[in-house]
């Protein structure tokens, strides 16, 4: 059975609402592959976004590639103000923060609530598939929006602490949320082999660590997108004990039309 992305969506919502009302979803849907698992809308964070700074240029580039697929890009970071516009091929929603921390790392624990205040408005709003992070100050919100609302995470790791050398006040409390972030994630994306060998030390499976470095890395980050829905869609049928219900044909038939 092939679906458009409009009907793909619709599906979604039908599935979703099922879901809530019965706690299960039929069986024949998860197996026999009825449930289409591609992605419709992505939300992403950043610490920041400027203009010609590589991790920007990165979440630009991602997003255009995804905007050709017809999926959106919901950027999230902080800003000297408050604003909510489609810049390019992303939405972006920056948020300001007037507090101080003591260093760095404070003001970035501090800053987890704005972002998480950004993220549930959003949420409220779209129907978001994926949180993508960006390397450990986006870590604490993505993983709290993960689990509080059952959405598969992929984080991205531009550097870890390890290979930086250890050498800051708080390097501890880094490493650990790195560390946090590769047992929660879906995947871990690395660019660069020096990251990927850092990366050695957590002796991780080589399936969930992708180091992507050729030219067409926003592919593949694709296809970890819809993988990671596809293990959360059916780790979840499986923990509710998915089973054939008298909803079935009824639920096919409206989403077939």
């Amino acid at each position: 059975m092939a679906f458009s992305k409009a009907q793909s969506k619709v599906f979604k919502q039908q599935y979703r609402s099922l879901l809530k009302q019965s706690k299960t979803v039929p069986r024949s849907v998860w197996i026999c592959g009825v449930f289409p698992m591609d992605v419709n809308s992505v939300l992403m964070l950043t610490q920041k976004y400027n203009e010609g700074e590589k991790l920007t240029e990165y979440c630009q580039r991602l997003a255009s590639y995804l905007k050709n697929k017809d999926i959106e890009t919901h950027l999230v970071c902080f800003g000297e103000e408050d604003r909510d516009e489609s810049i390019g091929n992303l939405n972006l929603h920056e948020f300001s923060f007037k507090m101080h921390g003591d260093n760095y790392f404070s003001w970035s624990m501090l800053l987890q609530a704005r972002f998480m205040e950004k993220i549930e408005e959003i949420i409220k709003k779209e129907d978001i598939e994926i949180i993508h992070a960006n390397d450990w100050p986006t870590l604490p919100a993505s993983l709290t929006a993960s689990k509080l609302h059952d959405i598969p995470f992929v984080v991205t790791y531009h550097s870890i602490e390890e290979e930086r050398g250890m050498d800051n006040p708080h390097s501890h409390q880094i490493s650990d949320l790195e560390w946090e972030g590769i047992e929660e994630a879906s995947f871990i994306v690395v660019h660069r082999d020096k990251t990927a060998e850092a990366m050695e030390v957590y002796d991780l499976p080589e399936k969930k660590v992708k180091l992507l470095a050729g030219e067409d890395w926003e592919k593949d980050v694709l296809d970890l997108y819809t993988r990671s829905v596809e293990v959360k869609t059916n780790l979840k049928n499986m923990e509710n004990g998915a089973k054939e219900n008298e909803n079935f044909d009824a639920y096919v038939g409206v989403s077939s039309q």
